[in-house]
């Protein structure tokens, strides 16, 4: 064991789809020996309505869209209440 407390690990996330296009995502992890890890995740989640997205040719550009579009509204008026 190491004198850390915490080992740090990279992880990334990939969505697949099946023939069907029904998502899934596949985590890919580093592990301490160097090796990579990718593991299929069944994650239960709520995806809004398309037109909530953000689209552009960069990732911080699609986010910056996507915030104007979120903006003012809280969690509950986006996604409903929490069960």
């Amino acid at each position: 064991m190491s004198d850390a407390p915490y080992v740090v690990q990279r992880v990334e996330w990939f969505q697949f789809r099946d023939p069907d296009g029904h998502a899934f995502f596949v985590m890919v992890s580093t592990l301490p020996n160097g090796f990579f890890t990718a593991v299929p995740v069944d994650i239960h989640m709520t995806r809004l309505d398309h037109a909530k997205m953000g689209l552009a040719a960069t990732a911080e550009d699609a986010l910056t869209q996507l915030a104007a579009a979120l903006e003012g509204k809280t969690r509950d008026e986006l996604f409903g209440r929490e069960p």
